[in-house]
């Protein structure tokens, strides 16, 4: 069987005094959708962190089978995790609102060197969210929240990623807006992207996804297909508000 492309083993990780993450292990395969469900202050987040290099763990280690050969990404700085190829695209979205739609796209494109491709995956995007291109010129402030989703998701992809990590995507946004967020999802599986994704809309992201852990007070208590994961009585009742 052909390695993980990304494999955390026995990862430890503190927030200050708080142990937030207990000897995490999991894997995600090529051109998976990896859901990482669990309550609010669960660790789910903090797992994002550390791949990326945001969060530095005390112990672990986070193996990358990335287009380099494998690499240790606790070992790296976040500039060097993106070129790597892992892609955090964070809750909140975090766009710079001062700057143009086109503009925060570019600076998904800053730390690559091929830039003879950028004109065509620009392109992409703009098919993926066309009304990125119709508010190409306007400051990105100025979008509504789905919109912003929709520009943060396009400036991620724009960073070439592997591997792509996506924090809370259906946050706060209209229903419209979610739906169109998790159909850009599956086409982006469809074409080949791995995705490891946090989403508190837990039967939406379990209907999508390939495999799924659940993540309890900083330690995985469960795993399965995402479909499993759905018929699971435990998780039913704790995350999709069945109340049996």
């Amino acid at each position: 069987m052909n390695a993980p492309l990304l494999a955390i083993e026995g990862l430890n990780l503190r927030r200050g005094a708080t142990h937030v993450l207990h000897d995490l292990t999991l894997d995600i395969r090529r051109g998976e959708i990896v859901a990482l469900i669990g309550a609010n202050g669960a660790g789910k987040s903090s797992t994002l962190q550390a791949i990326s290099g945001l969060l530095r763990p005390l112990s672990g280690r986070i193996a990358f089978d990335g287009p380099d050969g494998a690499i240790d990404l606790t070992r790296l700085a976040p500039e060097a995790i993106v070129r790597a190829g892992v892609v955090h695209c964070p809750e909140g979205r975090q766009i710079f609102r001062s700057l143009t739609v086109r503009e925060n796209l570019m600076m998904g494109a800053y730390p690559r060197t091929d830039r003879e491709n950028l004109p065509a995956e620009l392109d992409r995007v703009h098919e993926l969210f066309p009304i990125l291109a119709e508010r190409a010129k306007l400051a990105a402030g100025s979008l509504s929240g789905g919109e912003q989703m929709m520009l943060a998701m396009g400036r991620s992809l724009l960073s070439k990623p592997v591997l792509l990590l996506l924090d809370e995507p259906s946050l706060g946004l209209a229903p419209q807006y979610i739906e169109r967020i998790f159909d850009v999802i599956e086409q982006l599986r469809s074409q080949g992207a791995t995705i490891l994704l946090i989403e508190q809309n837990a039967a939406m992201a379990l209907e999508i996804a390939d495999r799924g852990y659940v993540l309890e007070h900083g330690r995985i208590t469960l795993t399965g297909t995402g479909a499993d994961l759905a018929r699971n009585d435990e998780v039913r009742r704790a995350y999709l508000g069945d109340l049996g």
